[in-house]
């Protein structure tokens, strides 16, 4: 097997979720003092990181990231449906550490020097030869009036898995028979497509078998479902028809602390209230102007994730425009999968080899009640007259079933072992 045919079993079998039987490609090929930075351990820079150390041991892989342990955001609405504890979605990093000779800075990353070549945090100003960026999104409340710092101890978002799950948990859990739980979402683009429908699912599974007097109100700015419209809206339909009230065109516009959420159409006085507001690109790609002017998104080629205002800078994940990406969806299985897609390309300019066609995959499952789920799927490719990932084939389930929950949790754990371990 030469190199090439080498890479493409790689990549063909990564993208899959299955790299644990390759050969790691010869030593020879990199320059044994090669360092990678990757400033974010979610799904993208997990991805990308063991990525690289499987194609090659030697480049030295740092990654930088705040948080002491991985808590995933998919899977999440399960602990806000009291389906999970947080502990079930919570892992260390060490077995990935160790076992890659990963080194993990838990530091908040404050500056890029582009000429020096280095990323600095409170403490350390780390060099590299490539810096991969996966640092998620930023919650953007500043369209919604009344808001203030401490307004999401009220109006929780729990759109990064946390505190806030938790805090939304709780919330849910203790709300009296016969309150009101409202559901506020953002116009698309935003992080997970279906997961509000997904959580305004569970919690009405849950509310259905605990809080049988209580209502849920769903406050949706877009026209209509972004993602497995037809299939949530039967569930609902057959399942929750007394409990959840679906509102399209009817974005929270202000907020009163006394759980009112203001819309363009009227009040509404609420026991719970969980705002997911719009996003857009983290903060630090915009402080280090890696952001255009007036643009909310990150650009960069679709063909390897490289940004095009910065040589030997990538990024990956969430914060990535789809002006430049493609029609891909913001999730966590992209975020993987364009990890993978990066890893390959950081080596192989390290490696001064030929870079190969990216594919990617993205499977998405929603669970609609305690007992059952929905799921997606699509298999991308890059387009060369378009210069952008495209679909090539897609599947949606036709209907909700048992399996597809147990399918679901077996996903995650098989997608949590492909980062962690």
């Amino acid at each position: 097997m030469n190199r090439r045919e080498l890479i493409r079993h790689f990549f063909n079998i990564s993208i899959l979720g299955s790299i644990t039987s390759l050969t790691s490609i010869s030593n020879s090929y990199a320059n044994n003092v090669s360092k990678v930075v990757i400033l974010g351990a979610g799904w993208g820079g997990l991805s990308a990181a063991k990525t690289i150390k499987k194609l090659n041991p030697s480049i030295s892989v740092t990654v930088i990231e705040q948080n002491k342990d991985f808590q995933s955001c998919p899977v999440s609405n399960w602990v806000i449906g009291d389906l999970k504890s947080m502990d079930d979605i919570t892992f260390s990093y060490d077995s990935l550490k160790n076992n890659y000779s990963i080194e993990f800075l838990h530091e908040k990353a404050e500056k890029i020097n582009f000429n020096k070549k280095n990323i600095s945090t409170e403490d350390n100003i780390i060099e590299y030869d490539k810096l991969i960026l996966s640092p998620g999104i930023e919650l953007d409340y500043s369209n919604i009036e009344n808001w203030t710092n401490d307004s999401n101890i009220v109006f929780p978002a729990a759109w990064k898995a946390g505190k806030e799950t938790e805090l939304l948990a709780k919330q849910v859990k203790n709300i009296n028979d016969g309150g009101v739980v409202c559901i506020s979402i953002p116009l698309s683009p935003y992080r997970c497509p279906p997961g509000p429908y997904e959580r305004a699912s569970l919690i009405a599974s849950y509310l259905s078998k605990y809080k049988k007097r209580s209502k849920l109100i769903i406050l949706d700015a877009n026209e209509k479902i972004v993602s497995k419209g037809k299939l949530f809206m039967d569930f609902w339909k057959t399942n929750y028809s007394n409990i959840i009230e679906y509102r399209a065109n009817s974005g929270v516009v202000g907020v009163d602390n006394d759980r009112v959420l203001i819309t363009d159409f009227d009040d509404i006085k609420c026991d719970v209230a969980n705002i997911i507001p719009k996003q857009r690109v983290s903060k630090f790609l915009k402080d280090n102007n890696l952001v255009e002017d007036g643009k909310n998104w990150a650009p960069v080629n679709a063909f390897d994730f490289s940004s095009t205002i910065q040589k030997d800078v990538f990024i990956i994940g969430d914060s990535t425009s789809q002006s430049d990406v493609g029609r891909v969806p913001k999730s966590g299985y992209i975020a993987n999968s364009m990890g993978k897609v990066c890893g390959l390309a950081v080596v192989s300019e390290l490696m001064d080899m030929e870079k190969l066609t990216p594919s990617m995959i993205n499977t998405c499952y929603s669970l609609v009640s305690d007992k059952e789920g929905i799921s997606v799927s699509a298999v991308y490719t890059y387009d060369t007259n378009s210069k952008k990932i495209i679909p090539t084939s897609s599947g949606l389930s036709p209907k909700s079933s048992k399996i597809i929950k147990k399918n679901a949790w077996d996903w995650a754990q098989n997608i949590w072992e492909d980062m962690l371990l």
